[in-house]
Order: structure tokens, then sequence, then C-alpha cells
């Protein structure tokens, strides 16, 4: 494998689609890259296509490989299809977790459910605040959303910036 560093980002659900939200960013060497999950939601079935399910997870598997390469997981908004999965998956996963403190508390309550500890949750601010987690410096940065705190995120990595949105809607009346 390549010694070079590389930026990588990989979407396991979310991405051109209504929930489930659940992104990979991650720097390095192929193959040795640090790793940092941004949200991790569920969906909800389309009673039609899917009876009798409740939930719908993004699929993990690669994720669970590479767990000891996890330096966190940060948590945009706490809509279900960006926190829902964080019960479910935290145990597979074992990074800290980054919040805002509205969505810290939701996250904390999804640990609970699940008889994780709370204590994994780490209530964050907003810009200029920085959390660093491998090779990566973030920023929660509020934007307009209907639910509060709201945030996208402003990561810094060794190749450059990137601006992660989350979820956003223009409030014509603020």
């Amino acid at each position: 494998m390549s010694k070079k560093n590389r930026l990588i980002y990989l979407p396991l659900g979310g991405a051109g689609e209504i929930g489930m939200n659940a992104y990979v960013y991650g720097y390095g060497p192929a193959g040795k890259e640090r790793l940092i999950v941004v949200d991790l939601g569920v969906t909800f079935p389309d009673m039609d296509g899917s009876p009798g399910v409740d939930l719908i997870f993004p699929d993990i598997d690669w994720l669970r490989q590479r767990r000891a390469s996890i330096d966190g997981i940060f948590i945009t908004h706490a809509h279900e299809d960006h926190v829902g999965a964080i019960g479910h998956y935290w145990e597979d996963l074992g990074a800290p977790v980054f919040a805002r403190p509205f969505t810290a508390n939701i996250a904390r309550r999804k640990l609970a459910e699940h008889g994780h500890p709370d204590s994994v949750v780490k209530v964050v601010g907003t810009y200029p605040e920085v959390i660093h987690a491998g090779p990566f410096s973030l920023s929660y940065v509020p934007i307009s959303h209907s639910i509060p705190e709201s945030a996208g995120l402003l990561i810094d990595t060794p190749a450059g910036r990137i601006l992660h949105s989350g979820d956003f809607k223009v409030d014509q009346t603020p």
C-alpha cells in the first residue's frame, strides 16, 4: 500500500436520500486512515414497501472492521435520521460522541436506552471552539433548521478544509 496520505469521504447512508445519515471522513495512508463519523441516523420505512419493519439502519460493517481507527462521532442535530442509531451502534464503534447541548441530551437518552454510558457524549460549543480528533480539527457552525442547535461542521484536515452542511432550512422569518 502507498504511504502517501489521502482524504476519503464515504457516505454510508443519507447521500442522495432522506434519512439514515451516516458519513465517514478519513485521512492518512491508504488502508490506515484515521476516521471520524458524522451523524449516525435511522430512516423510517415506507409501509407499502416494508411492512413490519420499524427502522432501517446504515450498514456499518466497514466501520466495525476499523473501530480502532475512529477518533470521534460528531452529531449535527437531534433529528432521528441523524442521531437515531447512536444507541444501537455505539458499542460497535466505541468512539467519543460530540454534539451541541440539545443534541447531546438526545444522544445520551439514546445511549441510556441501550445500557451505554452517557459519559461518552461530549457537549461542545460553536465556532471558534475547536475539537481535535486525530488529524482533524472540527468546529460546529450554527445553521437554521427545524430543530434547536442545528449545526454544520467545519472540518480542517491536512489536505484542506471541508464544510459538512448537515441539514438546513432557510428561515424567511427568523
